[in-house]
């Protein structure tokens, strides 16, 4: 009697921590991210670390589940795609909300930036200018976890050097979009829209005469071997943003709150950090490693650029209106 007692209190006992390890499962959250890129991609080792850390200081509340290489959506569906809590998180550019929200491209507004100090100042957490970006996407129904810095945009050139606005006239350049469209315009440029991976055939068949992308896009591609000079003009630069469907968020615990910006602020302070001196390596090893030049512009040259491309600001003031205008003045400030 005794023994089939103990062997019921046992069996009890086992059942009580099989029931609370079920509860516990299911009482952990599983948050779902699309990404467009794979995961030793930058930006998506930089999503793993976010997932990692989040898990740790969670101790497994918190799971999180990566659907790279654009599994569920491309990198445009994105926005729609989170907002409708078709997926919990996604890996967004920022320039995808362009679109239909104009001011948001204000990153890739040529010469806004004139140094990667102003960049960074401008896209840190607490900038007036972040803080406005970051609200008019919430109202989308998509709220910004954490920007991830993917570097500055540079100038490459196969014959001459650029130094000048007016080394830009009548030249076929490439870019990345509307807003870089805008600044080659308005230089006398010829704009060229061409994808990252299609550069180096670009270049080496001369398709255009003028190259747009960043330093470790230059080392990585081996542009050095098609390209003769890069010019480090910053004057644009690359924003991921890592978003979350804002119901959503709105759901959670204000613990799992804490939890999932704590990581976030880690994955963003790390790859702010690592893009700046990944892109100063790689300028360091352009200038020791390879034939290409590397040339520095004079505050005096920088303001040219920014007289000539003035017209593109203009642009894209008009296109976003009162708040456009109010977030250059905001950059200006950081001057």
């Amino acid at each position: 009697m005794k023994a089939r007692f103990a062997k019921s209190l046992c069996l009890t006992a086992v059942a009580s921590l099989l029931l609370s390890a079920s509860l516990s499962a299911q009482a952990a959250r599983t948050l779902k991210v699309s990404l467009q890129v794979n995961t030793k991609h930058p930006v998506g080792a930089n999503i793993v670390l976010f997932k990692n850390e989040v898990e740790k200081i969670s101790n497994g509340e918190i799971k999180v589940e990566l659907y790279d290489s654009a599994q569920l959506y491309k990198g445009s569906e994105v926005p729609q795609a989170v907002s409708a809590g078709a997926v919990d998180m996604g890996l967004v550019l920022i320039d995808e909300y362009a679109g239909t929200i104009p001011a948001t491209g204000l990153f890739s507004v040529a010469f806004m930036f004139p140094d990667y100090e102003v960049l960074a100042k401008a896209a840190a957490p607490d900038s007036p200018v972040r803080k406005e970006i970051d609200e008019m996407i919430r109202k989308t129904g998509t709220r910004v976890l954490w920007w991830q810095d993917y570097g500055p945009v540079q100038l490459l050139s196969k014959g001459e050097p650029i130094v000048m606005p007016a080394d830009m006239k009548g030249k076929k350049v490439r870019v990345l979009g509307k807003p870089s469209g805008d600044f080659i315009s308005a230089v006398g440029g010829i704009p060229v829209k061409i994808g990252g991976s299609e550069q180096f055939i670009a270049y080496q068949r001369g398709t255009v005469d003028v190259g747009m992308t960043g330093t470790t896009a230059i080392e990585s591609r081996k542009l050095f071997e098609v390209m003769n000079s890069v010019t480090i003009t910053n004057h644009a630069q690359t924003e991921f943003l890592v978003v979350i469907n804002d119901k959503l968020w709105d759901s959670l615990s204000d613990q799992e709150k804490k939890w999932v910006s704590t990581a976030a602020r880690t994955a963003e302070d790390t790859i702010r950090a690592d893009t700046k001196n990944d892109n100063l390596k790689s300028e360091q090893f352009i200038a020791d490693k390879t034939p290409m030049k590397v040339i520095h512009l004079e505050p005096a040259q920088i303001e040219a650029w920014q007289k000539a491309a003035a017209p593109a600001v203009d642009v894209y003031i008009k296109e976003s209106g009162d708040v456009g205008k109010r977030l250059v003045d905001e950059v200006k400030k950081l001057y």
